[in-house]
């Protein structure tokens, strides 16, 4: 990958003067919410029609979008490109520096849509109904747009800061942030510099039917991929004569024996705290057996319980194998001598990918079998006593008192990994609530936020960012 050449929008002494203590501000300013919520909606709305779709993501658009923001507020930035068209962006706002700077990271890619099964454009930003629909408008942009605006607001409020606040909008976490988060990791270190605390997706947060919040997740860690290609060889030949042992038969044999498979359930400390603290939260019998998960995972049908009613809760309980890539012949007379298969899998933190790829051999049972791995990085856990958990709890606790604080493990992965190599604290953390119908519109059809439950979400973060970050 290569670099292009690091583009600045201001002249040395723009640069200078971000860097000189700010106005004093009055102890009870406050941002003006009513316009702050009308910005809000409308950035977000603007923001869902830059399409960074990825593949193949052109977030050099939702660079330069957000640039032209920077600008006019008069905040100095940096845009590079990991690659032509994946574009990067980095923003800081000087502080004192006698606390470790905060991090506001956001992706500023998306996943791609079918049209067909849209009730609305994808990627119109249009506010119907009290939601504003939209590819984004959850998963992230919806969070970019906070962080953005809690970013200015310090700005504009010329709020004096204990420490520096970044931020830091990056490409293709979407397709695992190589050329994103990953490179800025590796390739930027000035970027991040003095970072020691980082905010990003990755934790969910829960609100009734009604969209009152019942609770806030804080992630510090979260399963990581084990993608695999399994790649079988074989004779080839002509379709009217069916060969027994074609790479095809081999394969399909082998993802047999992997979809049949049935992981053991494994506690680890993360997701056994997460249990806990989830389960006041919870209907009965759910809500005994997760305040006492031990005991309830020792019960010989509990695996058959969690797979009927609580997969999610199964998938961080166990490493999973989803089939996600067919690969065989290009016409349909023809038995290939070359047959392949993409593998989701999630691991827990306890396995490294040699130990898993041996687990799959073992299961598939088939030598001929080639296993390679396509994504994998090692695991990592952030504590969660510390200041910026302080200011998240004491945030949440003033604006939605009946609503709770809990810790939670993404099934998935996201970008903290990248930061957490780093020594960098960090945490998923979604300020916005959402039913769980509409959280499961994430990555499908008809993506869509409610503006009430958003806005609210924008004041949130803003409150952990002013908290966390003015001098007392």
């Amino acid at each position: 990958m290569r670099s292009s050449a690091v583009r600045f929008v201001f002249p040395l002494i723009a640069v200078l003067a971000s860097a000189l203590p700010a106005v004093a501000q009055s102890k009870n300013a406050a941002p003006d919410w009513p316009a702050v919520d009308k910005e809000a909606v409308q950035r977000l709305s603007d923001y869902i029609r830059v399409n960074t779709t990825n593949p193949p993501g052109n977030e050099i658009l939702a660079a330069q979008w957000y640039a032209k923001i920077l600008k006019a507020e008069g905040i100095p930035y940096e845009i590079a490109e990991s690659a032509p068209g994946r574009g990067n962006i980095v923003a800081r706002l000087k502080g004192q520096g006698s606390e470790p700077a905060l991090i506001l990271l956001n992706h500023m890619d998306v996943v791609p849509v079918t049209r067909a099964y849209w009730t609305e454009d994808p990627f119109s930003g249009l506010v119907k109904d009290g939601y504003l629909w939209g590819r984004g408008s959850i998963d992230m942009k919806s969070l970019g747009i906070a962080e953005l605006l809690s970013f200015l607001e310090l700005h504009r409020m010329h709020v004096p800061l204990k420490r520096d606040v970044i931020f830091l909008g990056t490409a293709d976490e979407e397709a695992g942030g190589k050329m994103g988060a990953g490179w800025v990791a590796k390739d930027k270190p000035e970027w991040y510099r003095g970072a020691g605390f980082l905010i990003t997706e990755g934790a969910g947060s829960l609100a009734d039917d009604s969209g009152k919040p019942i609770y806030f997740g804080i992630g510090p860690t979260e399963k990581t991929p084990g993608w695999l290609r399994l790649t079988a060889k074989g004779r080839s030949g002509h379709g009217s004569i069916p060969i027994a042992d074609s790479a095809p038969n081999h394969l399909v044999a082998a993802l047999d024996r992997l979809r049949q498979y049935r992981s053991p359930l494994e506690l680890t400390p993360p997701i056994e705290a997460m249990l806990r603290t989830h389960a006041p939260y919870e209907p009965e019998p759910w809500r005994t057996r997760f305040a006492d998960p031990k005991k309830f995972l020792a019960e010989p049908d509990a695996y058959d319980l969690l797979a009927k009613e609580r997969p999610e809760i199964l998938a961080r309980l166990t490493n999973t194998i989803s089939i996600t890539g067919l690969k065989g012949s290009n016409k349909t007379n023809i038995i290939p001598t070359e047959a392949s298969a993409e593998l989701d899998c999630r691991l827990l933190p306890t396995w490294t990918i040699d130990r898993w790829i041996a687990q799959v051999q073992k299961i598939i049972d088939d030598p001929s079998i080639k296993v390679e791995t396509i994504l994998n990085f090692a695991p990592a856990v952030s504590p969660m006593d510390t200041p910026l958990d302080a200011s998240i709890d004491k945030a949440v606790h003033e604006l939605d008192p009946g609503a709770g604080v809990v810790q939670s493990v993404d099934s998935g992965f996201t970008d903290s990994h990248y930061f957490r190599e780093k020594g960098i604290v960090s945490y998923g953390f979604e300020p916005f609530a959402i039913t769980r119908e509409d959280d499961e519109r994430v990555h499908g059809d008809n993506e869509r936020i409610p503006v009430k439950n958003y806005t609210a979400g924008v004041r949130l973060l803003w409150n952990i960012v002013y908290d966390f970050s003015r001098t007392k």
